[in-house]
């Protein structure tokens, strides 16, 4: 009996022992399986962090490109006002040259001239009404040297055909701007309390004296020879300058 129990213990031990290996080997897979899924999202996690420090380093990139592109276009803008600006005021300065020339040439003052004497009174309390209108004929002979633009002849000769209102009228030290025609004949007429004279300048020819004159003369652009004279003289009458070329004005 006690063979028999013996051998019944060692059984039982050894298949106690079979349990507990069996065991330990499902634990030991299991454990394994654990350890590499936490490897494997560590890597995972380790492989997002890298992506969020890329994608901020990008986004850091545009955000400075953005702001360069900004400053730049800011730049760009304020150049183009500047440019547009200044060509306005070119076109601007050249229209009011183009009328100064044409309104000189046919005898008239330009028509955006404006003169404050508000600024001035002094010199315009000692201005005489005759030679404001004496000085004012003398300027409608001529704008030698008060323009270096080039002008066309053509929009010249055009101006010259056209009918324009002007005349000066100076009355307590204020200068008006009232009714004139471009005739042969130009008429200033001047008023100073209550006091008027007028003065007539007759566009006759500055070399004859006879014939009107319809000769434009260049560089100097003076209209003041007739035909005959303008065909004859080399010189300007009025500057003296040089001629080099003449155009024949239809004042009909």
């Amino acid at each position: 009996m006690e063979k028999v129990r013996i051998e019944v213990d060692e059984r039982r031990k050894k298949q106690a022992r079979r349990i507990m290996e069996a065991i330990e080997i499902g634990m030991m897979k299991r454990l394994k399986a654990k350890e590499e899924e936490i490897e494997k999202i560590g890597k995972l996690n380790w492989a997002l962090e890298e992506r969020v420090k890329t994608l901020c380093v990008e986004n850091q990139i545009w955000r400075d490109l953005a702001q360069t592109n900004q400053e730049t276009a800011n730049a760009l803008r304020t150049n183009l006002e500047h440019v547009l600006a200044q060509v306005k005021d070119n076109n601007n300065h050249n229209n009011r040259n183009t009328r100064c020339v044409a309104g000189a040439g046919a005898g008239l003052l330009p028509e955006d001239v404006n003169i404050d004497n508000e600024n001035d009174e002094d010199e315009d309390d000692d201005l005489q009404p005759n030679t404001l209108a004496a000085a004012l004929a003398d300027d409608a002979q001529s704008c030698c040297g008060e323009n270096d633009d080039v002008i066309e002849t053509g929009a010249v000769l055009g101006e010259w055909r056209s009918t324009l209102n002007d005349v000066v009228n100076h009355n307590n030290n204020k200068i008006d701007v009232v009714d004139l025609e471009t005739t042969s004949n130009v008429r200033c007429t001047t008023t100073s309390n209550n006091t008027t004279s007028t003065i007539n300048h007759n566009r006759l020819c500055r070399n004859c004296g006879k014939e009107e004159s319809c000769v434009l003369l260049l560089p100097c652009r003076h209209l003041c020879l007739c035909t005959v004279c303008g065909s004859s003289l080399h010189t300007c009458p009025i500057c003296k300058s040089t001629k080099n070329a003449s155009v024949h004005v239809n004042m009909s």
